[in-house]
């Protein structure tokens, strides 16, 4: 739902649409981009016009805290806790030759992709036309002694019959997607890829909407799809996150990814990307939050002696809130709970600690988030959340598991990743101007 995280799993309402998916633009080195289309856009699939803004926040809300709960700290092996409802934000992407279009939740929280195929032996209802790997003229399997079916590591990975790779997703609910690993065509913005690894899902069942087709992974694994186009462009993506859609205005436009170079200019910060296992997630160090002149330490301030822990967050665009450790969550509410000296309101969705009437919020305190030498500055929009018309509520939470920089922190910054020179880095940005 988690590229910080971005662990992006993502979901597929799948369209088709028959063109000639010819090879082009798949020369090493330039740009592409596509647009990011929040889940509660009205472009989007799942958008719902029955729905309040405050009932489409507090989904988004929950979505975050159970997305949370995917990342574990110091976790051996990778196994997907939620379903893939609980990414954020859609990308247009289209498979085969003739290209079969699809409308996917950008969450870099998953490595391999995969999509919904015919035959089916097991199918969720779905609509639109599933995907026919007989109808493409450049789907191929994988056989099991593939170097790529070995290294596979994320998913269950086993060997059919007739010896091809087999793939076995499941989700903490009971969804799950079972099918071949292949190779296709893959359509992005106006560049086409050739022989790019999913999963051709051919049994798959659970509490999917009949408008997903599948996920699409861009963790940093080794057959996200992020990590197989460095074949094609340099080994950098970007995003602009826009402001979430409060209104109409706002639920009609697009945030941005960027892959391959971008000129970022002046006043640009970075920290290291920490090697961690699992590959998938983008592991950060915070060191620090200040809120004013208070600076509180990522060790609760229980001994600043001791080294901090290299890879301590994930970056994420998959989940709303910025979660953090419990004792440093709570230091944080009280220190801007004290710069503000105002009359606290309760959440009317009951999810949210700190909150006030949104008109009395002028003044915010300065609130800068320390990485491993990046000190990211956050705006009032990032540090508040609007609940409700005359609500705000503080955009964090509390987490027991691995802290997570979530998308409303990095609303109008743009955040580009340097998979080459490892680094995630951060520049404030006008997102809605790109």
């Amino acid at each position: 739902m988690a590229f910080p995280s971005l662990v992006l799993a993502i979901t597929l309402a799948i369209l088709y649409i028959s063109s000639p998916a010819t090879a082009t633009g798949v020369e090493s080195g330039g740009t592409f981009s596509i647009d990011l289309i929040h889940r509660d856009s009205i472009k989007s699939p799942f958008y719902d016009g029955s729905m309040t803004f405050s009932q489409r926040l507090a989904h988004a809300l929950q979505r975050s805290f159970i997305n949370a709960k995917r990342y574990k700290e110091n976790a051996t092996t990778y196994q997907t806790q939620i379903i893939p409802d609980h990414g954020e934000f859609l990308v247009n992407i289209s498979f085969g030759n003739p290209s079969h279009k699809v409308m996917a939740i950008a969450d870099t929280g998953s490595d391999l992709s995969w999509i919904q195929c015919k035959p089916c032996i097991k199918c969720y209802k779905h609509k639109g036309t599933l995907f026919d790997p007989k109808k493409s003229s450049t789907y191929k399997p994988l056989d099991c002694d593939s170097t790529i079916c070995k290294g596979i590591d994320t998913v269950d990975i086993s060997c059919s019959p007739t010896k091809t790779c087999e793939f076995f997703e499941s989700y903490a609910d009971g969804s799950f997607s079972n099918g071949s690993v292949s190779t296709e065509t893959l359509g992005l913005g106006d560049r086409f890829l050739p022989n790019i690894v999913f999963g051709c899902g051919f049994s798959n069942g659970g509490i999917f909407r009949s408008t997903w087709g599948g996920v699409i992974g861009l963790g940093g694994g080794d057959v996200s799809l992020v990590t197989q186009i460095r074949s094609f462009v340099p080994g950098r993506f970007s995003y602009c996150l826009i402001p979430y859609p409060l209104n109409d205005d706002l639920l009609n436009k697009s945030s941005k990814m960027t892959f391959g170079d971008i000129d970022f200019g002046p006043n640009i910060v970075s920290t290291p990307l920490v090697p961690k296992s699992p590959k998938t997630f983008y592991y950060v160090t915070l060191e620090a939050v200040s809120v004013g002149s208070r600076r509180m330490n990522i060790h609760d301030g229980l001994n600043f002696s001791k080294p901090v822990p290299k890879g301590n967050m994930i970056v994420d665009s998959g989940t709303t809130l910025t979660m953090l450790p419990h004792r440093l969550y709570k230091n944080v509410e009280m220190a801007i709970k004290d710069s503000l000296n105002l009359r606290t309101m309760k959440d009317p969705q009951k999810q949210l600690n700190l909150c006030y009437r949104a008109t009395k919020v002028i003044d915010v305190p300065k609130v800068i988030m320390h990485f491993d030498g990046a000190d990211v500055e956050l705006t009032r929009d990032n540090i508040f959340v609007t609940v409700s018309k005359h609500i705000i509520c503080l955009a964090m939470g509390s987490t027991t598991d691995l802290p997570v920089f979530g998308n409303l922190a990095q609303m109008n910054f743009m955040v580009g990743f340097d998979l080459d020179n490892k680094k995630v880095s951060f520049k404030p940005t006008d997102c809605e101007k790109l």
